[in-house]
């Protein structure tokens, strides 16, 4: 029916992923994606039949698959997976046999249960469209319908993949308020919680960043040329930090350093953004993906950003700054002094993509990764 190389590609497996497929069926989906997450990672094969995952562990014990985990298991029902460990839940043309709307109060709230804080949902369903082969198009499910569904229960529509007669439609998991994440508790095990106050807010004619956080991955507004200007005229131009009346005081002294280091939220990013655990740097494909936290980028589950600026003067409660690469409308977390000696001078070691990209632009303009 599909493509598989299509659907994986798409999919984006890792090595170490844990993947729950709902409605497994002969396995199919659940041996290749054995084989791409290795022995470190974990594949869930759910099935209401006995006979069917009876078959697929058969087939993972032949094949020395110990990844597998085949389970007799009605999707519409509680999952036998625990909270907050699946990767990817992936549930491909079954939903349109169900009743969607009696159960997927159920079946979505079940499905954020058991993922990682910013895992996915993938579904693949036919095409509402007459074929020669398939359903009856009025037990068919469009991709409209699917994302209207899904959203209401804490997800994001991330991207639609056209797979010929099919269509795979993937979400991801909006982390809420409510949400506590794993391990951050008091020591009366209640969830940790954490409120964030804006101390000020940034004026300047910046619109929009040049650095684009999506679900897709970072994407560069123009090219690298455009973006040094830019760099160059962040650098040169004077932003206003306007601090909140109420706590003019704190500013007091500040008039004593030459430069400061501002923490701002990047509040242009979407959330999709703030799902991403892997990017290539200054989204260049030229340079292998790492970690969100090996890099600069605005692409961060929290997205704080720091930039040390040039104080030029202060206006009661108002500092005027140059340097700082915020956009228009950023809130201020924190301010604090530069203080030179406390940054190591010597010694400090960079990956060499990191190099690189300073090399390209040493002497134009600062470069976040």
């Amino acid at each position: 029916m599909q493509n598989p190389e299509m659907v994986f590609d798409a999919l984006a497996l890792n090595e170490g992923d844990t993947i729950l497929d709902m409605g497994c069926g002969p396995g199919d989906y659940a041996i290749r994606a054995s084989e791409i997450v290795g022995d470190s990672g974990v594949v869930y094969a759910l099935d209401r039949w006995q006979d069917v995952i009876e078959e697929l562990a058969e087939k993972a014990r032949s094949r020395g698959l110990k990844n597998i985990r085949a389970i007799v298991s009605d999707i519409t029902e509680r999952l036998p997976v625990d909270d907050e460990s699946v990767d990817i839940c992936f549930i491909s043309t079954v939903l349109h046999s169900l009743n969607l709307t009696d159960i997927e109060r159920a079946l979505f709230g079940e499905v954020r249960r058991v993922l990682k804080r910013g895992g996915r949902l993938a579904i693949i369903e036919c095409k509402k469209e007459e074929q020669p082969f398939g359903p009856p198009i009025a037990m068919r499910l469009s991709p409209e319908q699917l994302e209207s569904s899904i959203v209401r229960y804490g997800f994001e529509m991330m991207d639609l993949v056209d797979l010929g007669c099919n269509y795979m439609i993937i979400f991801s998991k909006i982390l809420s308020e409510n949400d506590a994440i794993p391990g951050l508790e008091t020591e009366d095990k209640t969830p940790l919680e954490m409120t964030l106050l804006p101390v000020g807010i940034i004026k300047n004619r910046v619109d929009e960043p040049f650095l684009v956080a999506g679900g897709a991955g970072l994407e560069m507004r123009g090219e690298l040329d455009a973006t040094m200007k830019h760099v160059r005229q962040v650098r040169e131009a004077i932003s206003e930090i306007v601090i909140d009346e109420t706590l003019a005081g704190v500013l007091d002294g500040i008039e004593e350093y030459s430069h400061l280091v501002v923490l701002y939220w990047a509040h242009k990013v979407p959330e999709e953004g703030r799902s991403l655990t892997r990017v290539h740097p200054m989204g260049r494909a030229d340079i292998p993906e790492v970690g969100i936290f090996s890099t600069c980028s605005p692409a961060r589950p929290n997205p704080v950003l720091t930039t040390v600026v040039r104080l030029s003067r202060r206006r009661e409660n108002v500092l005027e700054v140059a340097g700082l690469d915020a956009v228009d409308g950023s809130p201020v977390i924190d301010i604090k002094p530069y203080v030179k000696d406390s940054y190591p001078q010597e010694g400090v070691g960079v990956p060499d993509w990191m190099e690189r990209l300073q090399e390209e632009v040493r002497g134009r303009g600062r470069m976040d990764g």
